[in-house]
């Protein structure tokens, strides 16, 4: 925010500066493990180069002193390390055998103004006359000209016949079945109390008996098997149906059965 108090100079506060960083290890000690910088001149930075140069052999190379240098012109030739000496290089000798005539030169004409005597036609009929007549090719069945073209394949009418008379047995079973239906009617009786009570109480324990079982799977949402999931959907249908049949014989009013049952 603007204020007139910024314009006042503030007094200069000098920076803190941390002393100057000293390691606690000795600088004039002998380099750990280091063969660089021996040879020459031009040493690395540090103490101890001295006690160096005396406990190691200067070499050129990198690996150990003790293996011999070689000298740069007894260097790896080409089939040095070969069992088979290489072979002497020899002349080129192309192979033997036919070749391709040879292309025609600038200077060369083509033989022009070639007549034949051949008389064509003379050759064209005698050719024809002496030359084995062809066999005619067999002819292919001609299915217009048949007798049954256009005509119904027998074993189709058989076909439909059989199904006529298929379709015709089931029309008379099922006319019979209905004819019998109607003729003897269903006869009902009344159901004895005692009898209502015992199948009630039946029915109780049953139920119990489903809905403990149930119970133990009724928590679970995820399912491992088809098998499972079927299992519980088959216990709740079967507590329903238990609940419908007891709540039908619990009503109030008189129940009537079949006696065909």
């Amino acid at each position: 925010m603007e204020s007139i108090y910024n314009l006042v100079p503030e007094p200069y506060v000098e920076p803190y500066k941390p002393p100057m960083y000293r390691s606690k290890y000795d600088p004039k000690a002998p380099l750990t493990s280091s063969t660089f910088g021996l040879r020459g001149t031009t040493a690395t930075v540090g103490g101890g180069v001295n006690e160096i140069r005396k406990n190691h052999t200067l070499s050129s190379t990198f690996g150990p002193t003790s293996q011999s240098i070689t000298s740069a012109s007894n260097f790896l030739k080409a089939g040095s390390k070969t069992r088979q000496a290489p072979k002497e290089a020899s002349a080129f000798a192309r192979a033997s055998g036919k070749t391709k005539p040879l292309v025609p030169r600038r200077e060369d004409k083509p033989v022009m103004g070639l007549r034949t005597s051949k008389n064509f036609i003379t050759a064209n009929a005698v050719e024809a006359i002496l030359s084995v007549p062809q066999m005619p090719q067999s002819e292919g069945v001609d299915y217009v000209n048949k007798e049954d073209y256009g005509k119904v394949p027998e074993y189709l009418s058989q076909v439909k016949e059989e199904i006529r008379r298929e379709n015709e047995m089931i029309d008379e079973y099922v006319r019979k079945q209905l004819s019998q239906d109607e003729d003897a009617p269903e006869e009902f009786t009344e159901m004895d109390e005692q009898d209502r009570v015992d199948l009630v109480n039946k029915l109780k324990t049953k139920w119990d008996d489903v809905n403990e079982k149930y119970q133990k799977i009724c928590h679970r949402t995820n399912f491992e098997s088809f098998g499972d999931i079927h299992f519980k959907e088959g216990k709740e249908a079967e507590l329903k149906k238990l609940e419908n049949d007891i709540m039908m014989l619990q009503r109030a009013g008189s129940v009537m059965v079949s006696e065909d049952r």
